[in-house]
């Protein structure tokens, strides 16, 4: 029986993990209203369960896990678009305003989304 229960959630979890890499890949992090709840919802998967999930495997909490992809991807447009101004990165990376982008932005990244741009893009 333990062996069953093993070989179960072994299989649970490299559906999750396939669920939440696909959830990754189509960048539905940077959906404005994004819970963990929601994501729960959306994968058919318990709350706490998809909690620990991305706590165990990302080393992480849902909300940071999430703010660190959103900066990821903010990095990745403000180098792929040198014009773009800040508050535009900002609602396409999922915040509702460009000063809490910015505080995001730097507890995760160590400077401003300015400064960063300035010494990235020389």
């Amino acid at each position: 029986m333990n062996n069953l229960n093993n070989t179960r959630k072994a299989k649970d979890s490299i559906k999750i993990k396939l669920m939440v890499n696909e959830w990754i890949n189509d960048k539905e992090y940077i959906k404005h209203d994004i819970s963990i709840e929601k994501l729960g919802k959306k994968l058919g998967i318990n709350r706490t369960y998809i909690s620990n999930y991305i706590n165990d495997t990302y080393k992480s909490n849902f909300n940071t896990w999430i703010h660190n992809m959103r900066i990821a991807e903010a990095k990745r447009i403000i180098k792929e678009n040198p014009d773009i101004s800040m508050g535009q990165v900002a609602i396409m990376t999922g915040y509702n305003d460009q000063a809490h982008f910015s505080k995001q932005f730097k507890i995760i990244s160590g400077i401003s989304p300015v400064k960063w741009k300035k010494e990235n893009l020389k």
